[in-house]
């Protein structure tokens, strides 16, 4: 790729941003980014005092939300406003993002692409964007209803860190990271038998600790939520991943399964949606469902990996996710089966 210049507007969640500028510097781009890295706070003591009032006295909390929506509108604004032409625009989650603040990126690009990588159905507030974008992605195959609207895309892994994982023993057997939620049972019922047979386990929660949690060793709380990158380097550190999906909030694929692809590592994953990937091979991934066999967990975590067709692996890749999103020459077609 030549040197281009984007546009990159996106949430700041784990400063997974850092990471996607990582790769676009990789492969030769110039990243302008717009997120919201800046923490709300008052603009004045007379804000303030009217929250107060109008929260504890007249029950109203959209007051705080408003001043919320003010501030990080504001906030983006200027950034916005130092901007400079770019090729392209690639706007991820454009749920968060105003209206009038993504019509101002728009006109100083003439390629502006949007992908979000959740559940339309959660956040509504992106579906009246879609014409906005010359093309809007989705990774949810549920959210494809909207012919010629929305257009299939799925997660990536980063192909810019080889570093990170040459010449790694890792330390770990599994590895998960995630939220304090719904999830734990499962979490919990899946790791009490990897521990009980053993195996070394890294489990990272991102919250304070939990009094009915802190009898198994085997967990880390993490008030302050891991960067990407830091995760990446759990990733390294590991064997295999586990990966719990959130079937009521979307059934497209997490992170999670395309960082065992990049970078050969073992997935245990709840997605059974997952089988239907070409990357799929039952030898590097196992399905947990009420039919899943806990004794074939020793066979599959002791088996050597598959390693699988670099075809296949590297349309997953970054470099090929921002072509095929760009609509940039060269690309491998990404599909959500």
């Amino acid at each position: 790729m030549s040197k281009q210049k984007i546009i990159l507007a996106i949430t700041p969640d784990v400063k997974i941003y850092s990471c996607i500028e990582d790769n676009l510097k990789h492969l030769g781009f110039f990243t302008q980014i717009i997120t919201l890295t800046e923490k709300f706070k008052y603009k004045n003591i007379k804000d303030l005092i009217i929250n107060l009032f109008r929260k504890n006295i007249i029950k109203d909390k959209q007051y705080k939300k408003e001043l919320h929506r003010k501030f990080n509108f504001d906030t983006l604004s200027k950034k916005t406003s130092v901007l400079t032409n770019a090729d392209y625009s690639l706007t991820i989650r454009p749920d968060i993002f105003d209206r009038i603040l993504i019509k101002e990126i728009i006109k100083l690009t003439p390629n502006n692409y949007a992908y979000q990588w959740d559940g339309l159905s959660r956040f509504r507030e992106a579906i009246p964007l879609i014409p906005l974008f010359d093309k809007f992605y989705v990774f949810d195959k549920n959210d494809l209803y909207q012919k010629d609207k929305t257009y299939p895309a799925t997660n990536f892994y980063f192909d810019c860190y080889e570093s990170l994982f040459q010449n790694k023993s890792p330390e770990y057997d599994i590895y998960y990271i995630g939220s304090y939620d719904n999830r734990m049972k499962k979490l919990i019922s899946i790791c009490e038998k990897l521990f009980a047979k053993g195996y070394k386990l890294n489990i990272i929660l991102g919250c304070s600790p939990k009094k009915e949690l802190k009898k198994y060793p085997y967990i880390t709380f993490a008030k302050k939520r891991l960067s990407y990158y830091e995760n990446l380097e759990m990733v390294a550190n590991c064997k295999c991943i586990i990966d719990l999906s959130q079937n009521t909030v979307h059934s497209g694929l997490s992170l999670r399964p395309f960082e065992a692809l990049g970078y050969n590592k073992k997935l245990i994953t709840t997605n059974s949606t997952v089988k239907n990937y070409d990357f799929y091979n039952d030898k590097n991934i196992l399905i947990l469902n009420e039919n899943c066999d806990y004794n074939y967990i020793d066979t599959f975590l002791r088996s050597n990996y598959n390693n699988i067709n670099p075809a296949i692996k590297n349309k997953y890749s970054f470099t090929n996710w921002l072509k095929y999103i760009l609509e940039i020459e060269g690309n491998t077609p990404i599909s959500i089966p």
